[in-house]
């Protein structure tokens, strides 16, 4: 994954906190993560693959409330 977060450049690979995580039926890792920003991000892992971002929020308004 060589992405990077559009609303602060943060690279995708470092992810910075995760929310959650959950094993699919498939064996998928999903997981809830938040950037840098604050944005939310839903990934999917599947066994022996690269993660893909299946969704992304907008960066919160008050980062200083999140607990890192």
């Amino acid at each position: 994954m060589q992405s990077h977060c559009p609303h602060c450049g943060w690279p995708d690979v470092e992810t910075y906190q995760v929310v959650s995580r959950r094993l699919t039926r498939d064996s998928s890792l999903l997981s809830w993560t938040r950037c840098a920003c604050g944005s939310l991000q839903m990934r999917q892992q599947a066994r022996g693959k690269e993660t893909t971002i299946l969704t992304r929020g907008r960066p919160t308004a008050d980062m200083s409330r999140l607990a890192h």
